[in-house]
């Protein structure tokens, strides 16, 4: 075989391909240096047929000596084809931005080798063609042993062609689903939301039917179904539910969700509220979080379920009581949080007991928008259990500047003054917030309009610290600001309730 004759050049060229194959790992991608491990192994047998073929050559056993020369060829040959098929596939491609699958880079290169091989062979003078084309027995036999292995190769084959299934594509073919991390010879293996691994067949692939979730736009819509009863007029409903759920973490903004009515039950109508996620591996818990803020808010507006099935009563259960109702919400439990407000400080018993019959409680879920920057509102809000956070909006950034825990208040300056709310109030927990609406203040100051005095000291101090502190100003400018500033308050709140000049 010309240049090849010498063992010793089958060691050399065996010893620097070898080299190479183990040095390449440095200088691939951190993601790809785990490949390459078959290549060093059939070089570092290639160097074994080497040496063992120039000792036979020194010791004039010549037969042994050429097979193992023979073998050091072909494993060279073969260490060869794999180390460029790793510079090829794994250092050239991937910078141009052509991933080629491993399925079929191996195909490739065990063509590749496959023909160089038969091409040593043959100029060694074995033509094993003819051995192979005239074997039909053997090769029947080995045909119908490997049917299922062609099946899942050429099943593989197909797949990656007709590219309808690709890494990282999200699929679901009957009770499994999850994520493609490679599409191998004999199967395709997931990985589930759960963490596991499953292998699939790929001739179940191809023969098979399988929902790719990732394909054609990456977005999957999902509903949920829910019961309402039916007094309430489904337009007003799926607004609701609708509005309930735009923020919701996991839920996109667009394609925008959408509420369907899907049935009519007994006494009922039974809703489909519809929603866009991409993020598969987290739809339970997308799910629950919508679930949870349709419930908060359906509560909130006082949406009536269907009428429960007849049941035979029972005694109470005082420990599950406890658990339906957490946070106290008698009478007495409101005047003691109406009594921690610093802007109510100046309203007697009397004044602070009518406010309390006139509050309503809404409940938030943790993430849950409670009021918005820049929306108009008539109502003031009192924390009663649980942590808002205070977020306002400044050139396109968002940040939160303020917490708010039990008995302190957000939506004051709307209420008294008109003006359009100046921060998001978020719930960072779980909250329940009492709710003063303007027809209480109303009442409040149409019979001591002397507290509207109060009110716009109160704000005044209060805006005026917030002003001072971000501009850092003396106390002589704050003296004057907080000045003005409870002065323009005070004819607001006169124009607002109509109270009139002092």
């Amino acid at each position: 075989m010309g240049g090849w004759s010498s063992s010793w050049v089958v060691l050399e060229w065996a010893a620097g391909a070898l080299l190479v194959a183990l040095l390449l790992p440095w200088v691939l991608p951190r993601s790809r240096r785990h490949r390459g491990g078959v290549v060093r192994i059939v070089l570092a047998l290639a160097v074994g047929f080497a040496l063992a073929a120039a000792g036979a050559e020194t010791t004039s056993m010549d037969a042994p000596g050429r097979l193992l020369h023979l073998g050091a060829i072909l494993t060279l040959v073969c260490g060869l084809v794999g180390l460029l098929g790793l510079v090829l596939f794994d250092l050239v491609l991937p910078p141009l931005q052509v991933d080629v699958p491993s399925l079929v880079r191996d195909v490739v290169q065990i063509a590749v080798a496959a023909l160089v091989v038969l091409v040593c062979l043959r100029l060694a003078g074995l033509d094993v063609l003819p051995l192979l084309t005239t074997s039909a027995v053997l090769t029947a036999v080995i045909g119908l042993a490997l049917q299922s292995t062609i099946a899942n190769l050429f099943g593989g084959l197909s797949l990656q062609l007709d590219r309808t299934l690709g890494q990282g594509d999200w699929i679901q073919t009957g009770a499994n689903s999850g994520r493609i991390v490679e599409i191998g010879w004999r199967s395709t293996r997931v990985v589930t939301k759960d963490g596991d691994t499953l292998f699939l067949p790929n001739s179940q692939l191809v023969s098979g039917e399988v929902l790719n979730l990732s394909r054609p736009t990456g977005a999957h819509r999902t509903q949920i179904r829910m019961s309402i009863h039916h007094r309430h007029p489904p337009g007003t409903v799926r607004q609701l539910l609708v509005d309930a759920i735009r923020e919701a973490p996991g839920v996109l903004a667009y394609p925008p969700p959408d509420c369907v009515i899907v049935d009519f039950a007994e006494a009922s109508v039974v809703y489909g509220v519809r929603y866009w996620i991409t993020e598969f591996e987290r739809d339970t818990a997308i799910a629950s979080e919508v679930r949870s803020r349709l419930w908060y808010a359906a509560r909130r507006a006082g949406l009536q379920g269907p009428p429960p099935p007849t049941v035979i009563a029972k005694p109470p259960d005082a420990t599950a009581d406890a658990i339906m109702q957490p946070v106290p919400d008698g009478h007495e439990e409101r005047l003691a949080v109406l009594g921690q407000v610093e802007l109510l400080a100046a309203l007697d018993d009397g004044a602070r007991a009518s406010l309390a019959d006139a509050m309503r409680r809404l409940d938030f879920t943790a993430g849950e928008p409670i009021v918005r920057q820049g929306a108009q509102g008539d109502s003031l809000y009192v924390v009663h259990h649980g942590e808002v956070g205070v977020r306002v909006g400044v050139d396109g950034s968002v940040a939160e500047v303020a917490t708010l825990r039990r008995g302190e208040i957000f939506g004051e300056m709307s209420l008294l003054t008109g003006e359009p709310r100046n921060a998001t109030c978020v719930a960072r927990t779980e909250v329940s917030c009492y709710v003063i609406e303007r027809a209480a203040f109303e009442t409040l100051l149409a019979a001591r309009p002397e507290i509207a005095e109060h009110f716009s000291a109160t704000l005044a101090a209060r805006q005026s610290a917030l002003d001072a502190e971000r501009a850092g100003v003396s106390a002589a400018t704050r003296r004057r600001q907080e000045a003005d500033q409870r002065s323009r308050l005070l004819g607001r709140i006169r124009d607002i309730f109509g109270l009139g000049a002092a």
